[in-house]
């Protein structure tokens, strides 16, 4: 999987804002909010069921 992109969600460790970003094109945002830097919740892939 290497050179590809990754879709992952982020969420801030203070009030749990998430955002879905893609992994290594952006760098991992900082919450607007709590100015903190995000953290990984989950790695995205296609198929998912629940």
């Amino acid at each position: 999987m290497s050179g590809e992109n990754q879709l992952v969600e982020v969420a801030c460790p203070k009030c749990q804002r998430t955002e879905i970003i893609n992994v290594p094109k952006e760098e991992m945002p900082v919450c607007p909010e709590c100015k903190v830097r995000m953290v990984v919740k989950e790695l995205l892939k296609e198929g998912k069921s629940y």
